[in-house]
Parts: structure tokens; C-alpha cells; sequence
């Protein structure tokens, strides 16, 4: 598996969507933490991309969590509202690798997701799978 985007934005996701099937990137996209960390804790993950706009969601708790994964991500991304400055600055304090507002990482996601999977050429053994939950 490749990226695991953790939201409930259907609308935000089908953006995800568009990018990562364009690039033949495996994703599934998650709305439940105990999902979340079993399915991050049986099939190894890329990329975990965190929706900080999640009602609940607790970067200072979850992203211990997963970095304890063997193996673990090899990156924990979120994104949130550039309004929500004490969130962003809380998952950066949690350890992800990098915290971008919603406007920031929907315009720069290709080149984000390119920074942590290399180039498309050979990223996935065939066509994008895409999995809702």
C-alpha cells in the first residue's frame, strides 16, 4: 500500500482520488482511528496523510501510534484550515514530517506525494487500487 489519506471529506478526498489514480498510486481512504492503525499495522504504508479538520482527531496521540508501526510510515503528512493555526502547529509539535494549510496541499499534491514516492515509473505493481472505508 501506498498512501493512506485519513478523512471524512468525501469531497476532498475525491481530489486525492483524481491525483493518485492519475499516477498510479495505490490509496485508500479511512475515517476510523482503530481502521486507521490496523490497517497501517498489517499492510506496510508510505504515506499517511492526516485530515486535521477531523472532529476528534489528535495528532499529540496518533502520530506516536504510527511511529511505532514496523515498519513504520515514511511519512506522516497533515493538512488542515489556515485558520486553524493551534492545529497545525500541534501536529507539527506531534512529529509529522510535514503540516501544510488545505489550500497549500491541494495545489502543491502532486509534487508532495511525489517527494515521498519517487517518480511514477514503477511506484505500484499495476493500475491504482482505491479503497473506501
Amino acid at each position: 500500500m501506498s498512501v493512506v489519506l485519513f478523512t471524512k471529506d468525501l469531497l476532498f478526498s475525491s481530489r486525492v482520488t483524481n491525483v493518485t489514480t492519475q499516477r498510479s498510486i495505490e490509496l485508500s481512504v479511512l475515517s476510523d482511528t482503530d481502521e486507521l492503525m490496523g490497517r497501517a499495522s498489517t499492510v506496510p504504508v508510505k504515506v499517511i496523510v492526516l485530515d486535521l479538520g477531523m472532529s476528534g482527531l489528535d495528532p499529540a496521540h496518533l502520530v506516536p501510534q504510527l511511529r511505532k508501526l514496523m515498519p513504520p510510515p515514511r511519512a506522516i503528512i497533515a493538512y488542515g484550515p489556515h485558520v486553524h493555526e493551534a492545529k497545525l502547529a500541534a501536529a507539527r509539535d506531534a512529529g509529522c514530517d510535514q503540516v501544510f494549510s488545505r489550500g497549500e496541499f491541494n495545489s502543491r499534491m502532486d509534487e508532495i506525494l511525489t517527494d515521498y514516492l519517487g517518480e511514477p515509473d514503477g511506484q505500484c505493481d499495476g493500475p491504482a487500487r482505491v479503497t473506501t472505508v
